[in-house]
C-alpha cells in the first residue's frame, strides 16, 4: 500500500511538471508572437509615414502647377537663400501669386498680389518637409522630397502650355 501512495505522488508531480511545461511553452510562444507583431507593426508605420512624406508635398505642389499651368506663369525664385516655386495667375484683374518654399523644416505657402514684399516667415506652414528641390528646364518641372530619413523620391510634370525659363 505504501508502493501505491509513492506512485500517485510521483505520478501526480510529473503531471505538474508537464502542465507547467507546457504553459511555459505557450507563454514563450506567445511572447515571441508579441515581439514579433511589435516589430512588423513597428516597420508598417515608419512606411507608412515616409510615404506620407513622400506623396503629402508632391500631390499638393502637383496639384498646384497643374491648376496654374498657363504660359509663363510657372518660375523658380531665390529668395532669402532658399529656393521658391513661383506660380503666378490673374484675379480680378491683378496679378497674384503663390510662392512654394521649404523654410525651417516646412513646407510654406504664400498667396500674394505681384510686386507685394514679404518675408519667408510670414508663410503659411502647412507641413513638416525634410528637403525640397525644385528644377524647371523647358516644359519639365522636377521636384525631389525627402523623408525623415534622407530618402528621396521625386515627381516630374510636364506643362501643357510653354513656360519661359527656369530659375531667375
Amino acid at each position: 500500500m505504501d508502493y501505491k501512495f509513492k506512485w500517485s505522488i510521483h505520478n501526480r508531480s510529473l503531471d505538474f511538471i508537464f502542465i507547467l511545461a507546457l504553459l511555459c511553452v505557450f507563454a514563450f510562444g506567445s511572447l515571441i508572437a508579441v515581439i514579433l507583431g511589435a516589430n512588423i507593426y513597428k516597420g508598417i508605420k515608419e512606411n507608412m509615414d515616409s510615404n506620407f512624406e513622400f506623396r503629402t508635398p508632391l500631390s499638393y505642389i502637383g496639384t498646384k502647377v497643374r491648376q496654374s499651368d498657363v504660359i509663363d506663369s510657372i518660375r523658380i525664385v531665390e529668395k532669402e537663400g532658399v529656393d521658391a516655386l513661383v506660380l503666378e495667375q490673374p484675379e480680378g484683374g491683378e496679378i497674384c501669386q503663390t510662392w512654394i518654399y521649404e523654410y525651417q523644416g516646412s513646407l510654406y505657402e504664400v498667396y500674394i498680389e505681384k510686386g507685394t514684399p514679404f518675408l519667408l516667415e510670414e508663410g503659411l506652414a502647412i507641413i513638416p518637409s525634410y528637403g525640397l528641390e525644385f528644377d524647371l528646364k523647358g516644359n519639365l518641372l522636377d521636384i525631389k522630397t525627402k523623408d525623415h530619413n534622407g530618402k528621396t523620391r521625386g515627381l516630374s510634370l510636364s506643362f501643357r502650355t510653354s513656360q519661359g525659363g527656369g530659375s531667375q
